[in-house]
């Protein structure tokens, strides 16, 4: 052979190998199309709407209407469990068969001999394409497999060997194949929740602004704890069916239910009832559905937390009516006298009004502080016929929040007593009364003046231009020289920048009113600071008693600082010494 003849028959071999690899990718993979083939059919079971089974553990039929849920016609009318039903379907749809019979292979003593003549299950079921029918035999010699008779839509009958799985699939008793969930809802149409235990009586009510409780207090009900309640009352499950014919209900204790929980939406009304402890399973309790004839058993400590609905609906937070952000104003009354704390609409600036007098305050503080008072939350919630024990009746302090808009919102909070760890509290919005963590009580300064702002120089001062400091004899002023350098005497002092800078970000430990002159003391320094504009700002200096930082004074306020003992002692040094010797000049 030439070369040339070569070369053209390897080409031909390449293309035909690429051929080959095109082929196979448009065609299903061969072990596929081998479990396909061993499938017992090809019709869509699980998108049946009835089924008939006969087995070893009685006669049921399910029927489904529409795209509705799967419902029992017997042995008794009611909801399927469809979790149940679906697994019988997927198992029909995908089990295999291990062994398929040749066709002419049925005479009637072999299928006597495989258990077909008379079979222990029959399963008949429907689709929109046909039907299928299975009949099932004894189990192979072989262990995993099951002897089973196969007529499937249009295919022809055939007698084959399949996984015992399917047997098993069908091998449900009532309990099994019913649905389990007693009182299955759709949380989002309940427009009511009740629960009626002995003479107490809780009623919980959605309306146009979200849930409330009307009984055994008014009070809000908190959204996500009522959908929970919701939630375990639908996911409740029977783990026995003791009667499907009610019979004598006074033997569960079900003519007087010792609870009863009723859920209402726009177009039902269903009351789940509970009854006695099973008298030897006590942590199952007896129950019924009152529409129902059915008894079942349900789990005790799924019903005990449920019968804690009152306390677990309620809404837990202290502020109820808006958040930190809209607020307008908030009225202190109690201990520091009363006052209030007012935002400036739009700039958001806090004020501190005392009276007739008004300051800015700690804005930062005062957002913080509305903010941490949004998270209080009751640790328990308790009545209010005698206040007086609570120290209600004159609370300590009352506080009343007002939130800016078109809704004129207002919330009152009253602190009575307090513990070592908790405060008594009454809500506007609520009924009774509940208990807090002390830290609110603890977070409210003593004075009106713990609003205002630690910082000594106010923000909006801008920058120094020059100061005199005094102290005794001394007198020194320092000015900015034109280089922006600090002078005195018209010389360079780089030590005074440094003073300049702690000045500017100086602050007081609190505010306190004006102290008596023996508690004042003498004033030892006096700072006069000078800013652009004209603006001026006295301070004077004194020790008072004790070893402490001493008092800090600003001209025309009526309120002394207390300063730490670090700053008193370097507001004290002459601002153009560096470690107490003379600046370098």
């Amino acid at each position: 052979m030439s070369t040339r003849s070569l070369l053209v028959s390897v080409g031909l071999v390449v293309v035909m190998l690429g051929l080959l690899s095109f082929l196979q990718k448009q065609v299903p993979g061969t072990e596929r199309m081998a479990k396909e083939s061993k499938r017992i059919t090809d019709l869509p079971v699980r998108e049946s709407d009835r089924i008939d089974l006969k087995g070893v553990k009685g006669e049921f039929i399910f029927r489904k209407k529409g795209e509705g849920e799967w419902m029992l016609e017997k042995p008794i009318q009611g909801a399927a469990d469809g979790a149940t039903v679906g697994r019988l379907l997927s198992e029909v749809q995908f089990v295999e068969s291990l062994q398929t019979l040749p066709a002419g292979k049925k005479e009637e003593a072999m299928l006597q001999s495989f258990g077909l003549g008379q079979p222990t299950r029959t399963l008949v079921i429907g689709t929109k394409e046909g039907e299928c029918k299975i009949e099932v035999g004894r189990e192979t010699p072989i262990r995993g497999g099951v002897y089973a008779r196969i007529r499937s839509g249009k295919q022809e009958e055939r007698v084959a060997v399949v996984q015992i799985q399917l047997a098993e699939a069908m091998d449900q008793d009532l309990t099994g194949w019913r649905e389990k969930r007693v009182m299955p809802l759709l949380v989002p149409d309940v427009v009511e929740l009740l629960m009626h235990q002995g003479a107490l009586e809780v009623e919980v009510k959605k309306r146009e602004n979200g849930w409330s409780i009307l009984k055994p207090v008014e009070a809000p009900a908190d959204p996500t704890a009522v959908q929970g309640v919701l939630g375990e009352i639908s996911a409740l499950k029977a783990t026995e069916f003791v009667s499907d014919s009610g019979g004598d209900l006074a033997l569960y204790g079900l003519n007087a239910p010792v609870q009863a929980f009723e859920i209402r939406t726009k177009a039902t009304n269903r009351v789940l009832q509970i009854g006695l402890n099973h008298p030897k399973e006590t942590n199952q309790v007896f129950a019924k559905v009152a529409d129902q004839a059915s008894v079942f058993l349900l789990p005790r400590v799924a019903i005990e937390g449920l019968g804690k609905m009152a306390d677990r609906v309620r809404d837990k937070r202290l502020v109820t009516l808006g958040d930190a952000g809209q607020m307008s104003s908030v009225e202190f009354s109690g201990k520091g006298g009363e006052y209030r704390l007012e935002k400036t609409i739009p700039s958001g600036v806090w004020n501190l009004v005392v009276g007739k007098s008004s300051q800015i305050a700690d804005g930062g503080a005062v957002e913080k502080w509305l903010e941490s008072l949004m998270e209080v939350r009751a640790n328990r919630f308790l009545p209010t016929e005698d206040p007086a024990r609570m120290g209600l009746t004159k609370p300590k302090m009352s506080i009343t929040l007002k939130w800016a808009g078109e809704t004129n919102r207002v919330e009152t909070i009253q602190l009575g007593d307090e513990t070592k760890e908790d405060v008594f509290v009454r809500g506007s919005t609520t009924s009774g009364a509940m208990v807090v963590p002390v830290s609110l009580a603890r977070s409210i300064p003593d004075s009106p003046l713990g609003w205002l702002p630690k910082k000594v120089v106010p923000g909006d001062f801008g920058s120094m231009e020059s100061f005199i400091w005094a102290a005794g004899a001394v007198r020194k002023e320092y000015r900015v020289g034109a280089n922006g350098r600090w002078t005195w005497a018209g010389q360079e002092t780089p030590a005074v920048g440094p003073f300049v800078e702690r000045l500017n970000q100086l602050e007081v430990i609190r505010w306190v009113g004006v102290p008596s002159k023996a508690e004042l003391g003498r004033v030892e320094v006096e700072i006069m600071v000078e800013g652009k504009g004209g603006k001026r700002m006295k301070m004077m200096i004194s020790k008072g008693k004790g070893d402490g930082g001493g008092f800090l004074r600003i001209e025309g306020q009526e309120m002394v600082g207390v300063l730490d003992r670090g700053a008193g002692v370097w507001l004290r040094l002459d601002p153009g010494l560096v470690e107490g010797k003379p600046s370098q000049r």
